[in-house]
């Protein structure tokens, strides 16, 4: 399910949420990597955790009503 959810993320948050949470890079290393501002990985991190939520939700409640019908 989250390798589902993480796919269906734009690239720009994928790319930093992946950074962050998979590989435990700091704001300032992920900022570097992916040349944008620090700010801008605050952003993404931060909406993309919210794009992220959403679609697992989605995507649990696609699974439950397959196994219901």
């Amino acid at each position: 399910m989250l390798n589902e959810a993480l796919a269906a993320l734009p690239a720009g948050f994928r790319e930093a949420l992946i950074l962050r949470e998979m590989e435990d890079l700091a704001y300032k290393d992920i900022a570097r990597i992916t040349d944008v501002p620090i700010g801008t990985v605050m952003s993404r991190l931060a909406r993309g955790r919210r794009l992220l939520a959403d679609s697992l939700r989605a995507i649990s409640r696609a699974s439950a009503t397959k196994v219901g019908e």
